[in-house]
């Protein structure tokens, strides 16, 4: 069943959310060094334009939104029978924003630095807003019976491309996105430890997501 004008409406909102985060905390690296401000040993800090783009492209959150942001964007536009593929990328896509946005909350929040007004509605626009709506979103509009146990392996491929990345390229350059898997500091048993307990979260939210879609299915049923 196609989207509802509603749901598709709903999809164009979290999508615009997402991609306005996206392009003021892209203008914000570029224009304004204090954006990455000096930072522990082993973390992403202050650098020249080009190195601030390089790390902006490399923080999972950025990954994650722009993921949703091209999912629900094609949902919104583009409403249709879904490939496997596409499917793969609708779990691919909420599984990374929830992990987003719950261990910013939990992990991240307490130990971030101050920032001006711009800083902090980025900020919001990625980590407070973006998340809860593009979750909220599919719990409420679907699509229904998309997602299936049988797609968790797929929607870990990005996550693990992610990591892989991340450890290579911090074993160059010293430094990493973010503190749980900072092997400057931690060393690489305890970052890698941190690293299975964030990638078993992740499998125990795609069943979460899977289960919401299941009695989101059934509640409809009962209405009808």
């Amino acid at each position: 069943m196609a989207p509802s004008p509603l749901a598709r409406a709903a999809f164009g909102l979290v999508a615009l959310v997402g991609l306005a985060g996206l392009v003021l905390s892209m203008a914000l690296t570029i224009t304004d060094p204090g954006s990455f401000p000096p930072a522990d040993p082993g973390l992403f800090g202050e650098s020249d334009t080009l190195g601030r783009v390089a790390d902006w492209l490399s923080y999972f959150t950025h990954w994650s939104i722009v993921l949703v942001v091209v999912v629900v964007g094609l949902l919104a536009l583009r409403p249709g029978p879904p490939s496997r593929t596409f499917r793969v990328l609708l779990l691919d896509a909420l599984l990374m924003i929830s992990v987003t946005g719950i261990v910013y909350a939990a992990v991240l929040a307490p130990v971030a630095p101050p920032m001006d007004a711009a800083e902090s509605l980025a900020n919001a626009l990625q980590h407070y807003l973006t998340p809860p709506l593009a979750v909220l979103a599919f719990a409420v509009f679907g699509p229904r019976g998309w997602l299936e146990r049988g797609l968790i392996p797929a929607a870990l491929i990005i996550p693990v491309v992610w990591l892989a990345y991340t450890y290579a390229r911090g074993a160059i350059i010293e430094a990493y996105p973010y503190g749980f898997i900072n092997v400057v500091d931690l060393g690489y048993p305890m970052a890698l430890v941190n690293t299975l307990v964030i990638l078993v979260f992740g499998i125990a939210i795609c069943f979460a997501l899977i289960g919401i879609d299941r009695l989101a299915r059934r509640w409809s049923g009962a209405g009808t």
